[in-house]
């Protein structure tokens, strides 16, 4: 938003300038709703997406690289879907966060943040109808998701 109000400045005084008086500054067009965008799109093969991972993860020993599998978050990340995942103080997580745990029965786990209870924080799939029976603790908790790589397998 800020870049918008500097450029409609900007032209406001351009335009001054070019007409030699005042300019009223220019409203916003009224707000639409944004259309449904559809997941994202790649023709990027596993092998790439890993290389690129390992770029992006560029040899920090806070960052893992993991390969994603199951439902549980599509559409956002689908069947290997490549992900990066860095490490994060328990303290600075947030609702809402993607965040990979350890479960109960030793399984990496990347689901969303929803809220911190006593016991640790409530977890849920995006496409899950109920919230996962663990709960990420200091103890479980591998990180957060720091960047994705779609391929095109994970799309299908």
């Amino acid at each position: 938003m800020e870049r918008r109000g500097l450029q409609k400045g900007v032209l406001g005084v351009l335009l001054a300038a070019a007409l030699g008086g005042c300019v009223e500054p220019v409203s916003d067009p009224p707000r639409r709703t944004r259309p449904k965008l559809p997941p994202p799109s790649t023709d990027v093969g596993k092998f790439q997406a890993w290389k690129d991972a390992e770029r992006v993860a560029g040899g920090d020993d806070a960052r893992q690289i993991v390969i994603g599998s199951g439902e549980s978050m599509r559409p956002i990340y689908g069947e290997n879907t490549v992900l990066v995942l860095a490490k994060i103080d328990y303290a600075e997580l947030r609702p809402g966060m993607q965040i990979a745990y350890l479960s109960r029965t030793g399984r990496r786990v990347v689901h969303v943040l929803l809220t911190q209870e006593p016991d640790g924080w409530r977890v849920q799939g995006l496409n899950n109808q109920s919230e996962d029976g663990d709960r990420v603790t200091r103890d479980n908790l591998i990180g957060v998701v720091y960047a994705s790589f779609a391929t095109y397998e994970a799309l299908k």
